[in-house]
């Protein structure tokens, strides 16, 4: 029973973790935990363990097999908290929020745990990430990143890290479209409308929320006194993703803009419905206001020929309608009503 409990233990850790070795000069492939010689990986390779599931065990298992220690694993299985740096003699760890989108739902925060040292780097998060994957279908076959070093790859992920902001601002602007679209085609319910705006902005200060303070983690990456990257031939993409970053918090900002248009549209779409409905109202005033000035006419007290007709009520009604059809037919012409 013991050894069937461990057998499944180490069945979900095997799916739990996936390592890929680069090989510049070889061949890329996908190792096992057990397989993984850190000691033994040269200037051409470069390790990326990507973990799936947050547990201190199976995180002991990887740095063991990494041999890195010192990591605190309680802070980093973790699934909250401070973004922020620990840096080590040999490695560096930190966590940034990435952003998991589906169609016509709010974004979802997904925080992301990193471990680099040399020629490797160790991904921490719970489930899947779906730009991790694309990259993977991505690269398939042979792939020139064993050419980089773990600090030029952790820019690649992190920079993947800001496009899926970019994705979730997409996401926004689509939705605040399809809401503009809604209000120029159909009369919208206040409360409904209300509500969509209170989602979009909720969604956009989320994003906002989770992105902003990722400032401090890549300028401090791209700091002189950080010396693993600073030291290394990847300074100059730190520079390039605080750019990429800067853009981004442009983005959200810009979605914040394009919210707010979206109440700008309705209080113009409302205010042109008013001034429709106080035309339509002027008109039946005009009307109402015609036939009772005929109909008073006819009741005062003098003698007419009408007043000696047979059928002279029906043709005081007929002659009232004649009088509101007119009305209206000309009102369309002049686009009153």
């Amino acid at each position: 029973m013991g050894f069937q409990l461990y057998f499944l233990k180490a069945s979900r850790d095997m799916d739990d973790v996936k390592a890929y070795l680069y090989d510049a000069k070889g061949h890329d492939e996908e190792v096992s935990l057990d397989e993984i010689d850190v000691e033994s990986l040269q200037e051409n390779q470069l390790l990326w363990v990507n973990v799936h599931r947050r547990d201190e065990r199976l995180l002991g298992r990887v740095t063991s097999a990494l041999k890195v220690k010192d990591v605190p694993c309680k802070t980093v299985v973790k699934d909250s908290g401070l973004l922020d740096i620990d840096r080590f003699e040999t490695f560096f760890r930190f966590c940034v929020d990435s952003v998991v989108i589906e169609k016509d739902q709010s974004p979802q925060r997904l925080m992301i745990d990193y471990i680099v040292g040399k020629n490797f780097i160790v991904t921490i998060h719970e489930g899947e990430v779906e730009y991790f994957n694309e990259f993977r279908r991505r690269e398939k076959g042979e792939t020139p990143l064993g050419e980089l070093d773990a600090e030029g790859f952790l820019a690649t992920l992190l920079d993947l890290n800001i496009v899926s902001y970019f994705h979730a601002v997409d996401e926004i602007e689509r939705r605040v479209d399809e809401t503009d679209e809604w209000i120029l085609r159909r009369d919208l319910e206040t409360e409904d409308f209300l509500k969509g705006m209170v989602a979009l902005r909720r969604d956009v200060s989320r994003l906002r929320r989770w992105l902003v303070p990722h400032r401090e983690i890549f300028y401090s990456l791209s700091r002189a006194d950080f010396h693993q990257i600073a030291e290394s031939a990847s300074a100059e993409q730190y520079k390039m993703l605080n750019q990429h970053f800067e853009t981004a918090v442009d983005a959200v900002e810009n979605s914040r803009e394009a919210v707010l248009s979206v109440f700008e549209l309705y209080a113009t779409k409302s205010a042109q419905m008013t001034n429709i409905f106080v035309q339509r109202l002027t008109f039946l005033t005009l009307l109402t206001g015609s036939l009772a000035v005929i109909a008073g006419i006819l009741g005062m007290n003098f003698k007419a020929d009408i007043f000696d007709a047979a059928n002279g009520f029906w043709m005081t009604v007929i002659g009232l309608l004649v009088v509101a059809i007119g009305l209206t037919i000309f009102a369309r012409y002049k686009r009153w009503i």
